[in-house]
């Protein structure tokens, strides 16, 4: 089933400002599965997925927006909702040059998040390493067997995923805080929107609440000062404890090995 419908469209793919394209993270991702495939936006799987890798999306990822800014419609995708289990997805210590701050998987025992898993092919794979800043801003990880679940049918093999290097942001108590636009059950964590973390950081930087939008400007414009905030950031980040995942040390080819 193609989206023609010019409310969907602009749903799924809107024009955003440089302001809003920051605040609006993670952006909106629909419940069911879909694929882009032979330059459009469909609504089920369009592909055999025995050939590709599956990899949970926590961010922006989730979002036909973001993939479409990271893939372009011409490359044939395929996403499938997932459950994610005794984890929850909370703000990473970390600043991205939209100037959002962005997802990472966080240990919560119990919790069940609602994400969606991306299957991509081995080129893909390594476009997807890129725009992650893979040994930079995320490592690569296979997560724990049976800690996520393909809602549209059983699959028992490995699935992967990105977690930030740096860690969690300490908000107060020096605890993370969720996403608030990500659905999850059980949560433990305080609900955050990412305007509201943004105000967060900053505040803590020293800067008001009115000089937002402003600050963002800078954080995409100014390159140096965005990797000093960085530095920064990872220096204050918090640590898992006995996560779920293990990192990948090296990916050749497709090949994975660990």
């Amino acid at each position: 089933m193609k989206f023609n419908h010019k409310k969907i469209t602009e749903e799924l793919f809107p024009n955003y400002s440089s302001f809003d394209r920051a605040i609006k993270y993670p952006y909106f991702a629909p419940d069911y599965s879909f694929s882009f495939y032979k330059g459009e936006f469909i609504k089920g799987i369009c592909d055999d997925l025995n050939n590709r890798i599956p990899i949970l999306s926590v961010g922006s990822n989730r979002s036909p927006y973001q993939l479409k800014r990271k893939f372009s419609l011409g490359q044939n995708i395929c996403v499938t909702p997932a459950t994610l289990y005794d984890s929850d997805v909370v703000y990473a210590a970390s600043i991205s040059s939209y100037g959002s701050m962005p997802a990472t998987q966080w240990p919560s025992k119990g919790t069940e998040v609602d994400l969606n898993v991306l299957w991509l092919n081995e080129e893909q794979l390594e476009m997807m390493h890129l725009t992650e800043a893979l040994g930079v801003a995320y490592n690569f990880v296979k997560l724990k067997l049976d800690s996520v679940k393909i809602k549209d049918f059983k699959y028992e093999k490995q699935i992967y995923g990105y977690i930030s290097i740096s860690g969690a942001f300490p908000f107060e108590n020096n605890k993370p805080k969720r996403l608030s636009l990500i659905n999850a059950n059980n949560v433990q964590l305080k609900n955050f929107s990412e305007k509201k973390a943004l105000i967060f950081l900053i505040y803590s930087l020293g800067i008001e609440e009115n000089r937002l939008s402003e600050w963002i400007c800078k954080v995409i414009n100014n390159k140096s000062y965005r990797i000093n905030l960085l530095e920064k950031l990872k220096s204050e980040a918090i640590k898992p404890h006995n996560p779920d995942w293990h990192i990948v040390k090296k990916s050749i080819r497709g090949n994975l090995i660990i």
